[in-house]
């Protein structure tokens, strides 16, 4: 599989709302669409699996219970925390394949409505992460916006290789905008190769490595922490700095889940989107709402803003090996 190749679509098959254990894991068969320069896209097959680490972490003491149908997501009794080198795999610290659903409101030259997903797909130490949104009914969108992050996971993150952004819809042609990554390096949308540090993310991937940093501990979940994030945008590479603000109540239509609001904090922003979004301590932080915004004087109101609708979709975890028979 070669993890150049972002797909612009995906399909996940046999993802179960709340399940996080069983005899099989969940496949997620991909058809990629987007092309990089010179290299053809190809389907991949994402497989959900996980391994349990030995090294127990404790639950965050702000997690309260989650509502009834959400439980079976609460963070796992045990999580992988290793930064070996060499021969290693990803295991349950990262989340199984998931996918996430959202009603979308906000303002464009007035109210909107729509829907959006979240899909992250991980096949041992690869994957992927696809956020879809679109105004107005998915089959004939008004707007319509997708965004894909194709890429390696590492003991020390993920390691995004190539971002695909299309924007589409009944208002406007269709747009798709390409980020290629190298060793040291990204080769923005148009054709400038910048300089990144190491642990640069997307703005898809953003999100799960957000999740990975709370879910091991390797980030505080606690108020007034400031968190800098070099982030690779299709214009511009940015030491982008996020805050976290608190624990809040975010009000969903399963019930409210508190969750801990990571906050933009740039002045600068050289005319990016920003987003400030709440991760779920009882839900493996996993977002249950993002808020994405773009500073313009002239429409000060423009923004989206998503909310978790339904359960999570999680492929189930591999059964343990059965213990061999005595003689």
């Amino acid at each position: 599989m070669d993890a150049r190749h972002a797909g612009t679509g995906a399909a996940a098959g046999r993802l179960r709302p709340g399940t996080r254990t069983g005899a099989t894991a969940g496949a997620v068969d991909h058809a990629a669409e987007g092309r990089a320069a010179g290299h053809a896209a190809t389907p991949h097959r994402i497989d959900a699996g996980a391994r349990r680490g030995p090294a127990p972490l404790p639950p965050d003491p702000a997690a309260s219970e989650p509502p009834p149908e959400l439980q079976a997501l609460a963070m796992p009794p045990a999580l992988a925390v290793s930064d070996a080198v060499g021969e290693w795999t990803p295991g349950i610290e990262w989340p199984l394949s998931t996918e996430l659903e959202y009603k979308l409101t906000g303002d464009f030259r007035g109210a909107i409505h729509g829907d959006a997903r979240v899909q992250w797909l991980r096949d041992g130490a690869h994957y992927q992460v696809h956020l879809e949104a679109w105004i107005g009914p998915k089959i004939a969108p008004l707007m319509s916006r997708r965004m894909s992050s194709d890429g390696d996971i590492t003991p020390l993150g993920l390691a995004p290789k190539r971002f695909d952004e299309v924007t589409g819809g009944l208002a406007g042609g269709k747009r798709q905008t390409t980020m290629l990554f190298d060793l040291g390096g990204v080769r923005l949308a148009d054709g400038r190769r910048e300089p990144v540090p190491d642990g640069t993310q997307d703005a898809a991937s953003q999100f799960v490595q957000f999740t990975w940093l709370f879910l091991t501990g390797r980030q505080a979940a606690q108020g007034d922490v400031l968190i800098q994030q070099p982030l690779a945008l299709p214009r511009h590479v940015h030491l982008w700095r996020y805050k976290i603000r608190d624990l809040e109540d975010v009000a969903t239509p399963l019930g409210t889940i508190p969750a801990w609001h990571v906050d933009s904090d740039m002045s600068d922003t050289r005319g990016d989107m920003q987003a400030e979004f709440w991760l779920a301590p009882s839900l493996q932080y996993l977002p249950v709402r993002v808020r994405i915004w773009q500073n313009r004087p002239q429409d000060p109101r423009t923004h989206i803003d998503l909310v978790l609708k339904a359960p999570p979709k999680q492929a189930q975890a591999p059964a343990a090996p059965a213990s061999a028979a005595g003689p």
